[in-house]
């Protein structure tokens, strides 16, 4: 008989697709799925339990995924879809070509949502945008496998733990021609939180809702908000930062499953075929397509790249990194933090109404967030050396720097920039960031003439650091954190990635600086460190290294060759002693 815990089910549903007496049944507790076992019909075959995706691990043999920024070439089409368009994209070459695609529709006046599966161009836009809450899993297994049997080809579109659920279902045999498609999943909301808001606008207009666009991108993608429409003509629309489902969504998560704060599918390894998602922190992207959207695509096995690659000519992508993505997606690789609470938040929601609801849980957590915003502006005021902020950024002309884009100078901080030298922020800059309170310490920054320091990306160096860009020499930074003792000299050319962290008394040099008996040559070499690189404490790294994306240079090590993508060296000199490094 079918034992599983609240805080392990995820609603699938497959242990009641693939019951053969029928004995289970699905309860609804707070808008989420709960199975039911009729003990009367149980026969103890314990197929639920050998097969349910929450209790068993499935064996993958996907690997470190490709990883894009990408966006639909048809700009009204992504206009109306939640990020870049990908989804579509992807739905529409499959149903050209013969096939169907599962997906989420609005149902039941638009208070539930249901998967369906389509067969026609014409369907399509039921299943595009997305829909927060858990939706309906109906027949979606048996019949996407009956389409499988019947040889056509399917594209589900759904959560990781429904695309596991439905692999079991469908059998090894016949996953040949089923694409999985998961997105990148903060955790499930309750369907009876929409429901009742829905019916709340519904009585406060007057009218039926007749549409809802999670994610509406008409005052931009990064500032999207949320559309009601109605019968009668009149609409609603509430931003992201002033609607009270956002703020309750990112504070408390009381309105989220409860299997989602231990979801076993927040890895860099799925085993789905593509994953997709918003692109948050994606950069280097113009205002005009960011404005309209831009999605992640994540390929791990060979029929995801099939499909990726047959819509090629109608998209736009970049190759990106997967430290990117986890940047402005926390849930892709990390846990929700759970808080008490969830049980207080749906009694008031079933006794009190929705604007009490909104009043408690919404609203004031949004006057608490600008107050810890107000805060952390004043704090930076008090810490900063005002004089030299004045000079840096409005009269000195050795620094150059793009709108809105600061170097922030702390008490302490000692900067030298000679006659001839630049520093050029596309990026803020901070400098003498504290690392012990009430602390004395100094940082300290000397460009000579006609050296370069370039900062691509925020830069937070830390107290008791020394960079040098000597005469000539370009130090060029993306995201970057120091912590204390860090030594830069650049007397030819460094070149640092996005979201490189460096530990205690690291050292980078690009030079000699002196003849000694094993070389004459003190010409300095190009070193570059690419994105998302760990130094730790005390690693030196020498000239001309190549450290590539992903790696790790361990305690004390003595890098004086490349180091390969994802690998971690040790050692003086440094080996390799692991690779495939995930952090």
């Amino acid at each position: 008989m079918l034992i599983i815990e609240d805080e392990k089910c995820t609603g699938c549903t497959l242990c009641g697709q693939l019951c053969p007496t029928g004995a289970i049944s699905f309860e609804e507790r707070t808008g989420f799925r709960y199975p039911k076992v009729d003990p009367d019909k149980c026969v103890d075959c314990d197929l639920c339990m050998r097969k349910c995706p929450a209790l068993n691990s499935e064996r993958t043999e996907n690997h470190y995924p490709s990883v894009y920024a990408a966006w639909s070439k048809d700009t009204q089409q992504r206009a109306k879809c939640t990020s870049g368009g990908i989804c579509y994209e992807l739905s529409k070459y499959i149903l050209e070509n013969g096939g169907y695609v599962a997906g989420v529709a609005w149902c039941d006046g638009f208070k539930n949502a249901e998967y369906r599966l389509i067969t026609s161009l014409e369907e399509l836009p039921l299943i595009t945008q997305t829909k927060y809450f858990q939706p309906k899993m109906g027949d979606i297994f048996p019949q996407i496998k009956g389409a499988l049997s019947a040889g056509k080809r399917v594209l589900y579109i759904g959560s990781a733990c429904t695309n596991a659920a439905l692999r079991e279902y469908v059998g090894e045999a016949l996953r040949e021609r089923l694409i999985c498609c998961d997105f990148i999943c903060r955790g499930y909301t309750s369907q009876v939180y929409h429901q009742k808001r829905v019916e709340a606008l519904e009585a406060a207009h007057g009218s039926a809702v007749t549409g809802v666009q999670y994610k509406n991108k008409s005052r931009g993608w990064r500032s999207f908000g949320t559309q009601f429409s109605f019968q009668n003509g009149e609409s609603y629309y509430v931003n992201r930062y002033d609607d009270p489902y956002e703020i309750m969504f990112k504070i408390d998560d009381f309105n989220t499953r409860p299997s989602c704060f231990n979801c076993k599918y927040r890895t860099s390894t799925r085993l789905c075929d593509i994953t997709v998602g918003d692109f948050w922190a994606v950069k280097r992207i113009d205002e005009e397509t960011m404005k309209n959207g831009v999605s992640v695509v994540m390929v791990y096995s060979e029929r995801g790249r099939e499909l990726f690659e047959g819509v090629s000519d109608r998209i736009e992508r970049q190759e990106r990194g997967l430290w990117e993505v986890s940047k402005g997606n926390y849930a892709l690789l990390h846990q929700l933090p759970k808080k008490e609470g969830a049980d207080a938040f749906f009694h008031d929601m079933e006794t009190e109404g929705m604007d009490y609801v909104h009043q408690k849980y919404g609203s004031e957590k949004k006057g608490k967030s600008m107050l810890k915003k107000v805060k952390k502006v004043v704090s930076l005021l008090v810490r900063c050396d005002l004089f030299r902020f004045v000079h840096y950024n409005f009269l000195c002309r050795s620094v150059k720097r793009d709108k809105k884009r600061f170097l922030i100078p702390y008490r302490g901080a000692k900067l030298n920039l000679e006659k001839g030298g630049e520093l050029i922020l596309h990026a803020p800059l901070l400098l003498n960031v504290n690392k012990h309170k009430h602390s004395r310490e100094e940082t300290y920054l000397h460009i000579c003439r006609k050296g370069r320091f370039v900062v691509n990306g925020t830069v937070r160096l830390a107290a008791g650091n020394t960079v040098d860009v000597l005469s000539g020499a370009e130090l060029t930074m993306g995201e970057t954190e120091t912590n204390h003792g860090t030594v830069i000299v650049c007397s030819n050319k460094i070149t640092m990635g996005d979201g490189t962290g460096i530990g205690r008394n690291v050292v980078i040099y690009d030079s000699n600086y002196h003849k000694t008996g094993l070389t004459q040559n003190i010409k300095g070499k190009p070193l570059v460190i690419e994105d998302h690189v760990w130094l730790c404490t005390g690693v030196t790294i020498a000239k001309g290294v190549k450290i590539g994306a992903g790696a790790i240079c361990g305690l004390n090590s003595m890098v004086t060759g490349n180091v390969k993508s994802r690998h971690m060296v040790m050692g003086n000199p440094a080996k390799d002693v692991m690779s495939d490094v995930e952090w």
